[in-house]
């Protein structure tokens, strides 16, 4: 239930300060603008969560105003980036889709002082600090984290008679708990999708390969694990609701949909699904038990800071309170539960331990919390798309020179199809790994120039 005194707190919060002047100036004496760019926000009349803490936070810093940056448009957004760079107005605060663009075009301001004095910034976790640096330097801010791993249907488990996944499996007990639990002339799959298990099955068996094998300088797709991942996610195919036939189907359209059915027992997604379940009145059971080993996966979201801003101070102390520190996530916790119109889906970026305390006591999936604090200890490895130079054509849209037929292929065109098994990855690794290092390779370059 939201409490009546939490909501009277939540309506003084939104409280907003006024104040004179626009851009990067002072004003009003010590009063100091910061202009905000994010696609989150919404619209004034919807006054979502993200524009409640923008009024939250100027309550608690009456000397600093936040203006909207109206003229970065949702659906040209780094083009409207570069034209307010190129006209000397870049907002002071920006969310990123990508963080090589931002440190490339030399947006972003090196935060590595500011952090380092900022003894709170230790609460965040170790992989994603280590995600927004570029040459030893801190760039990017983390706004938001989901993780990712399989959910489990233990109501399918029971039924199946067969021993539930819990938090800290062997992954050869996954493999082995796949194959119990495959049911195809019943209509029942293991596994939901599968193609996805490329990315994190080589950080499994060696952690210093992260996503995709990227390491955070380069890719081995010619390693043997990622051959060998490559090749058990094509085997996994046989196990997963795509493998069954038409009339196994019974009609269910898709693979989503025979999880809402609970025809298929484990599922790879992340925690941004978690409200749903009690939302959409799921008909089982579900659990989080995150990789094998108690690995997580960590899906982000990034910010930058302008490196033309005139307030790196105030500009640090915003983004903290938005997105990270202590305060901010309080007082996004009163807000969420102050209001039924808006919601927090995302999980904290601040591993403090009455923050954690406080955001799991009534969390609606059990195996969450356990994942979140394992982070440091037992490992998590950041998807890399938002980070790592070069990501997208390494891992989708660079040419190959491989062609079928008269179709050149894409890089993940000739993985897909190795998966499928109309290609071999034992034939392809060595082509692969080097084109996807001179992806990564030509797009460092401007980071490097950028950075060093």
């Amino acid at each position: 239930m939201k409490k009546i005194l939490a909501m009277l707190l939540a309506l003084s919060m939104m409280v907003a300060m006024t104040a004179c002047g626009t851009g990067n100036k002072t004003n009003d004496g010590d009063k100091v603008t910061l202009r905000f760019a994010s696609w989150a926000l919404g619209t004034p009349e919807q006054n979502n969560l993200e524009r409640q803490m923008i009024q939250a936070f100027e309550k608690a810093y009456p000397n600093i105003k936040i203006e909207i940056a109206e003229d970065i448009d949702n659906a040209k957004w780094n083009d409207s980036l570069n034209t307010a760079a190129s006209g000397k107005n870049l907002p002071d605060v920006a969310l990123i889709a990508e963080l090589p663009t931002a440190v490339a075009n030399k947006w972003a301001l090196d935060l590595s002082t500011l952090a380092a004095n900022d003894p709170e910034w230790k609460n965040v976790p170790e992989s994603l600090v280590e995600s927004g640096k570029y040459n030893g330097k801190l760039y990017g801010i983390p706004t938001a984290m989901n993780l990712a791993g399989f959910f489990v249907n233990t109501d399918y488990f029971e039924e199946a008679n067969v021993d539930p996944l819990e938090y800290g499996y062997k992954w050869e007990d996954f493999e082995d708990t796949v194959k119990k639990l495959h049911k195809p002339t019943e209509g029942k799959a293991a596994l939901k999708f599968v193609n996805d298990f490329v990315n994190f099955l080589p950080y499994i068996w060696d952690e210093n390969q992260g996503w995709y094998t990227y390491d955070g300088e380069k890719m081995t797709l010619n390693s043997q694990e990622f051959i060998k991942a490559v090749n058990t996610t094509k085997d996994f195919v046989n196990y997963a609701w795509a493998g069954l036939s038409e009339d196994q189907m019974a009609g269910i359209p898709n693979d989503y949909e025979a999880w809402k059915a609970g025809n298929t027992a484990i599922w790879y997604d992340g925690t941004w699904t978690c409200e749903g379940y009690v939302r959409d009145d799921f008909p089982f059971n579900v659990e989080f038990v995150g990789l094998a080993e108690g690995k997580s996966v960590i899906i982000p979201d990034y910010c930058f800071i302008s490196s033309t801003t005139e307030h790196p101070e105030e500009a640090w102390e915003f983004v903290k309170f938005m997105f990270w520190g202590k305060q901010g996530i309080n007082t996004r916790m009163d807000l969420d539960a102050a209001d039924d119109g808006v919601s927090w889906s995302t999980l904290p970026l601040n591993m403090d331990e009455a923050i954690i305390e406080r955001y799991f006591k009534d969390f609606p999936i059990k195996g969450v919390e356990e994942a979140f604090r394992g982070l440091n200890t037992n490992g998590s490895v950041v998807e890399a798309f938002k980070f790592a130079p070069g990501y997208s054509n390494a891992r989708w849209n660079g040419m190959t020179g491989i062609t079928v037929g008269d179709a050149e292929l894409s890089m993940g065109a000739v993985i897909d199809k190795c998966i499928a098994g109309e290609l071999s990855i034992e034939d392809y690794a060595g082509q692969l790994n080097e084109l996807a290092n001179r992806f990564i390779n030509e797009a460092k370059v401007a980071i490097d120039n950028a950075t060093k």
